[in-house]
């Protein structure tokens, strides 16, 4: 289980270790609970990549090994587990693309790159990351996975407004396979535009940056669910 919490900002780490250190006391003494009850402090480390560099996250770890079940993991907000990058350089490529489809995911992805100084960010990663955000906002305001499964056939069906039909839409395209087009991402571009509003791109980067986390921080509180 992960845990989210307030933290220093990648760029003031030392070198390219970045060692957790949350600014929330909350999660400073949700820390001491867990030693408290006796869980075993460990340390997970992820790689991410950020402005021409490799960075080590070193993030606590408690484990109950009596008890055993999962382990828990404090990890900064800007941190997506299992994602090289950090979270505001998808949330910036989809609040780009998303604002102005007429760019293409190529050149979203391509200014994203130059943006953030990273030497790979694909299109494709651009695409699976819209689906992603997309489903987990949809989940986390309920626009839930019932809608997805509902069908013309189904009672109160035929009186369904523009918004069901968009989330049902958006459903099917993100089940879609084959090579993204303007057409096909159409419906998980509004979705995504509704959310961001342009908000990003807007803003200076360190100030979009900080804006991204904001909302990451506020998303995970509301929802106990990540963005990502």
């Amino acid at each position: 289980m992960n845990i989210l919490a307030q933290a220093l900002q990648l760029e003031n780490s030392e070198n390219i270790v970045y060692r957790f250190q949350a600014l929330e006391p909350h999660a400073a003494e949700l820390e001491k609970q867990y030693r408290d009850a006796g869980y075993q402090e460990r340390e997970r480390s992820y790689k991410i990549k950020y402005q021409h560099k490799e960075y080590t996250v070193i993030c606590p770890e408690f484990r109950d090994d009596k008890k055993g079940g999962e382990p828990i993991v404090i990890i900064p907000e800007f941190l997506v587990p299992r994602r090289p990058y950090p979270i505001y350089v998808y949330l910036y490529a989809i609040d780009l693309y998303s604002g102005a489809p007429e760019k293409g995911q190529r050149m979203a992805a391509a200014e994203t790159r130059k943006y953030f100084g990273l030497a790979s960010f694909a299109h494709t990663t651009l695409g699976r990351a819209l689906k992603a955000f997309v489903r987990n906002i949809a989940e986390g305001t309920k626009a839930s996975q019932e809608r997805c499964a509902k069908t013309p056939d189904d009672p109160g069906e035929k009186g369904e407004d523009a918004e069901q039909k968009a989330d049902t839409e958006q459903c099917d395209e993100a089940k879609k396979p084959g090579f993204p087009t303007v057409k096909s991402t159409e419906a998980l571009r509004k979705r995504a535009a509704q959310f961001l509003r342009g908000i990003l791109i807007r803003a200076a980067k360190q100030q979009a940056i900080a804006t991204c986390l904001e909302l990451v921080r506020r998303w995970f509180k509301e929802h106990q669910r990540f963005l990502l």
